[in-house]
């Protein structure tokens, strides 16, 4: 029989961090959003995905995003999120 291949490479706990973060996010809990994903990126600091739902949730209710930061973390299978935040961020005109 063939072996399942894996979705991702990351422990489960983190896989858990990130559905119940994008939960939040899901139900525009944002506060909730950006407190678990703050938390969680001390325990995973190089988490991408953990970071951009923190910077979203952040661009949300109003705290500060390191834009700098956010453009680094750019690539072509997250710059849409990366975008995404980048509006968030930009006062309507």
């Amino acid at each position: 029989m063939r072996r399942r291949p894996s979705r991702t490479e990351m422990p489960d706990e983190q896989q858990l961090a990130i559905g119940l973060v994008w939960g939040h996010l899901n139900a525009y809990q944002y506060e909730e959003a950006h407190d678990l994903a703050a938390g969680c990126l001390e325990l995973w600091p190089d988490n991408v995905k953990l970071r951009l739902m923190c910077d979203f949730a952040a661009a949300e209710i109003l705290e500060p995003v390191d834009r700098q930061r956010l453009l680094a973390l750019r690539t072509p299978e997250n710059g849409e999120w990366v975008d995404l935040v980048l509006r968030r961020l930009t006062p309507d005109a």
